[in-house]
């Protein structure tokens, strides 16, 4: 069976919750983290009910069954946002905006390296390209798997910034010229 792309629903918030929480950085053993990646932050249902507020979530099904997931948001007020979202956003204000924040993005560990990510990102870029010509997102430079992810995808290093110790790198796109490809 092929896999779908789909805006999320409240009823998928709690298949949402099980996939970010077993990503987040405290939840991957720190020796493990290299292979796997991670994110930062805690999600729980209040944080994901203001993300369902943006202009999607995205969800990857395969057989009806939850295998990635990205977040968006609208990047146009950084004063929403706190932390490396809101620096990424005043880093990025002089880019044609408004700016799409992308992330974070979670792909179940079975699904990796398939080209998940792409096919959110082409999702993405087809529903949300002409509301916003540029898009970004920041990673933690120690999440190694996912700087390489997201070079591999041929997203632009556009900077980098270090907050509460924790020194991150900002990419950028532009959704409408993100090329899909199918999902091996």
């Amino acid at each position: 069976m092929a896999m779908s792309v789909r805006l999320a629903t409240e009823e998928d918030h709690p298949a949402i919750l099980s996939l970010l929480r077993s990503a987040q950085e405290d939840a991957v053993p720190e020796e493990e983290r290299d292979k796997q990646g991670f994110i930062s932050g805690g999600w729980d249902e209040e944080a994901l009910a203001v993300a369902a507020e943006g202009p999607g979530i995205f969800l990857a099904e395969e057989k009806d069954k939850l295998v990635a997931v990205l977040l968006t948001a609208d990047g146009s007020d950084p004063a929403g946002f706190d932390g490396p979202a809101r620096r990424t956003i005043e880093m990025t204000k002089s880019l044609e905006g408004p700016v799409l924040l992308c992330g974070p993005v979670v792909v179940a560990p079975k699904f990796r390296g398939r080209g998940v990510v792409r096919t959110l990102l082409s999702a993405m870029a087809l529903m949300l390209g002409d509301r916003y010509p540029t898009a970004a997102l920041f990673i933690e430079n120690s999440n190694e798997r996912a700087l390489k992810a997201h070079r591999g995808l041929g997203m632009k290093k556009h900077s980098r910034f270090t907050l509460d110790d924790r020194a991150c790198t900002v990419f950028t796109f532009r959704p409408k010229d993100f090329s899909p490809k199918p999902v091996k």
